[in-house]
């Protein structure tokens, strides 16, 4: 399939744009602040211009501190959710007075309020954990490495082999599920911005070395790869990662893809490079 021109322009224009300044981003599971007054206030709001900014002040009127905070929409609702892990200044002000407050706010449906415990609170009411309605669970990069090493030493080659499968069937789902929410043509033509899904879930800073005239033929540098960020190794040990993207460009694609990974952080070359081209089924190692 040859690269429609809109795809190869954007190419070459996303390796001549600036250099994107990454900001590590926080997810709201809890905080540890000694000596603090920390709470965590859930708001359900009307999901107009202004909501936002009316919560916020009458939360400075009553001296709440806001440490870290998320909103978002409800689906198929006309209602927004705030939601705020918070320091407490006032100690004259119990968490109820603060809550009654925010009540009144004409943008503001319910509230909910939970303090926490000598300087420590959890997100108490978020579950499931989601990310385009599918459910997720939060793991410790290093924890994930390690399984994927433990896998590796106890079965050698074979342990890769099933590592760049499950990578497989997994890039095939999720590839499955953007096909069906934006569309196989958008994903072809869009290859160089949507790439960036991987920085955005914590896989790691994708770039695209090289665009070739066939899609999906290319080159892609990945740095901080979460499979073997830290990792040290006489070979290239990115199997799952392989198989992640051989998965996710066969799908789109629809034809077999095979990737092979030409440089690995752990043999400490800097950053993984993979090579994705088109071609019959090929032998993982």
């Amino acid at each position: 399939m040859k690269a429609p021109e809109s795809w190869a322009s954007h190419s070459m224009a996303s390796r001549q744009k600036d250099t994107v300044t990454h900001i590590s981003k926080e997810i709201l599971v809890g905080r540890v602040e000694q000596g603090a007054r920390q709470a965590q206030i859930v708001i359900k709001m009307k999901d107009v211009v202004g909501a936002v900014a009316s919560v916020n002040s009458l939360m400075a009127s009553a001296k709440v501190d806001i440490r870290q905070s998320m909103t978002f929409s409800l689906p198929r609702e006309p209602i927004a959710v705030y939601n705020a892990f918070v320091v407490l200044n006032d100690p004259n002000e119990s968490l109820e007075q603060v809550v009654e407050k925010i009540r009144l706010s004409q943008f503001v449906v319910e509230v909910q309020a939970f303090e926490g415990h000598e300087g420590a609170v959890v997100d108490v009411i978020s579950f499931p954990v989601s990310w385009q309605g599918r459910r997720v669970v939060i793991l410790a990069q290093y924890a994930m490495a390690r399984m994927l090493d433990g896998i590796r030493e106890l079965l050698g080659s074979g342990g890769h082999v099933i590592l760049y499968e499950l990578g497989m069937d997994y890039g095939k789902e999720l590839a499955n599920y953007f096909i069906g929410r934006l569309g196989r043509e958008y994903l072809i033509h869009n290859y160089p911005y949507w790439l960036n899904v991987l920085a955005a879930t914590g896989w790691g800073i994708p770039e695209l070395k090289e665009a070739k005239e066939c899609f999906p033929d290319a080159a892609i540098r990945l740095s901080s790869c979460v499979e073997c960020d830290g990792r040290t190794s006489k070979e290239s040990v990115c199997s799952f990662m392989r198989g992640f993207l051989a998965g996710v460009f066969s799908e789109i694609s629809g034809h077999t893809v095979h990737c092979e990974e030409v440089r690995c952080a752990a043999r400490n070359e800097g950053h993984c490079e993979f090579q994705i081209r088109s071609g019959k089924t090929l032998l993982a190692r």
